[in-house]
């Protein structure tokens, strides 16, 4: 399981550079190739509900199984404010930035992390837009890039395959994975957006349960609907962290309403790539390893179970976390503002 971009520039001799500095030392990707060289690190994953906590899972699993950290603390923040104010509910982009801005500030202040990870492709498009990233010295990593990267290179690799990318309405509204294709070269025939209003949420109570699948049915047939060449391989972009606790739904509805063929692209499980490159020497034969789950939202015990389960096959740290989460109602400041 998998979507994302944050880090911090930090030096072998633990000193951190002024944001200025840091900025100047090279993209988030370089610098958390950078941060990786060290043996211990405190990574923080946020997201807009709980389904980031695919990458958590992974980046667990990955940190037992390489050993090339001693010690790696992972805090998983959720950056909703409240259980009935996701940010998709809000009324302009520019609220949006301001809770994502002041969640990641408060991220900052209270648990310093060397890295942020946005495993939300909701939160990952406004990332240039808050002040957070201009300047604080933390590296922020989006998974919106890794997501079209993904894509860029299966659509590449199949000139007859058409992208079909399912996300949440701001995802989809941004046209930021679009815009990014067609810059690189995509024909626009090729590239289809489809929105999934209420989906994640509906993930998040009951993965498994009959209103996940009739939803994924309704927006396959819409995103069908779209496709001009039905008889050609479809890739299914699922760019929510969510969708990926419900992939086979996604394969099953999409073969169902016609496609040809389906392949899954699911950037939840490339996101942890960043903090585990390729050569590291093993440096621990047991890891110590850290998982814990904070949330300025309460999260009720059906997103618990329901999430729960899916991530405990993976990482059963991380699913206990979730089940022990703290509630932290200072995390961050809100205000919610007048209807």
């Amino acid at each position: 399981m998998k979507h994302l971009l944050l880090m911090t520039a930090v030096v072998g001799t633990m000193m951190i550079a002024s944001p200025k500095e840091s900025r100047a030392q090279g993209s988030p990707l370089a610098r958390i190739g950078q941060l990786a060289e060290r043996d211990t690190l405190k990574v923080l994953v946020t997201d807009s509900g709980l389904g980031g906590l695919a990458v958590c899972a992974d980046i667990e699993l990955r940190a037992r199984q390489s050993g090339i950290y001693r010690r790696l603390q992972i805090i998983f923040a959720n950056a909703l404010p409240e259980s009935n104010r996701g940010y998709n509910r809000m009324k302009s982009t520019a609220e949006k930035v301001r809770v994502f801005d002041d969640a990641l500030g408060g991220m900052e202040r209270w648990y310093a992390p060397d890295v942020i990870l946005v495993a939300c492709n909701t939160l990952s498009v406004l990332i240039p837009q808050t002040s957070f990233v201009t300047t604080s010295a933390i590296p922020v990593l989006g998974i919106v890039e890794t997501g079209v990267d993904m894509l860029f290179e299966k659509l590449s690799a199949d000139p007859r395959s058409t992208a079909v990318i399912f996300g949440t309405e701001t995802t989809i509204g941004a046209g930021t994975h679009r815009r990014l294709l067609l810059e690189r070269g995509v024909d626009s025939v090729r590239i289809v957006t489809q929105a999934c209003p209420n989906l994640a949420g509906k993930i998040e109570s009951d993965a498994r349960g009959e209103k996940v699948v009739s939803a994924i049915a309704e927006f396959a047939g819409e995103a069908m609907g779209k496709i001009e060449r039905t008889s050609d391989p479809v890739l299914v972009g699922l760019c929510c962290t969510h969708y990926g606790y419900a992939a086979r739904e996604f394969e099953k509805a999409m073969r169902k309403r016609g496609a040809a063929g389906v392949e899954i692209v699911d950037p939840n499980s490339r996101m942890s790539n960043a903090l585990f490159p390729p050569g590291r020497p093993r440096r621990a034969e047991g890891t110590d390893v850290s998982v814990e789950v904070v949330s300025r939202a309460e999260i009720s015990p059906e997103e618990i179970a329901s999430i729960g389960a899916l991530v405990d096959s993976v990482s059963h740290p991380t699913a206990q976390a979730l089940r022990t989460y703290e509630l932290k109602r200072d995390l961050f400041p809100y205000v919610p503002p007048q209807e």
